[in-house]
C-alpha cells in the first residue's frame, strides 16, 4: 500500500491561530510502515512559520494535513501512541506534503524548517536524545 491520507481535513477555527479537528485524521506510512491518527477534538495552530517565511509558505495551503499529523506527533499522547522519534515524525511530515501536492522546493523549506526547530529545541533539553 502507498502513503496516503485516509481523509480530509475538518477543522473548525477556534480563535486566533486555533483550529480543531471535526473528526480523526490518519495517514498511512508506506516507508514507516505504520498508520497515524490524529484524534477528533485535536487543537493545532497547523504550522508555526516565522513571520519573514510567510510570504514563501502560508499557514493555510495545501499543507495543512501534513502541518496537523505533524502536531499531533510532537505531542506527548501522539508520541507516546505512535513511538515514533522525531526524525521519522519529521519524515512523515515530509510524506505527506508529497502527497498533497506541495510544490518540491516549498516542501523542502518547510521539511527543513521542522528539522531545524526540532533540532534547536532539543539541543536545550538536558539528558534527551535527538532521534
Amino acid at each position: 500500500m502507498k502513503t496516503k491520507f485516509k481523509n480530509k481535513a475538518s477543522i473548525t477555527h477556534i480563535g486566533g491561530k486555533l483550529f480543531r479537528l471535526n473528526e480523526p485524521l490518519t495517514i498511512y506510512s508506506n516507508a514507516l510502515g505504520i498508520e497515524v491518527t490524529a484524534p477528533k477534538a485535536f487543537v493545532t495552530d497547523f504550522a508555526s512559520i516565522p513571520w519573514f517565511a510567510q510570504s514563501f509558505v502560508q499557514v493555510l495551503g495545501n499543507n495543512i494535513r501534513s502541518a496537523i499529523i505533524h502536531d499531533w506527533l510532537c505531542t506527548e499522547k501522539g508520541k507516546a501512541k505512535t513511538k515514533l522519534t522525531q526524525k521519522q515524525a519529521d519524515a512523515l511530515f515530509l510524506e505527506g506534503l508529497k502527497i498533497d501536492e506541495v510544490r518540491h522546493s516549498k516542501a523542502r523549506v518547510m521539511y527543513a524548517g521542522v528539522r531545524v526547530f526540532q533540532r534547536i529545541k532539543y539541543a536545550f533539553k538536558r539528558g534527551e536524545h535527538y532521534g
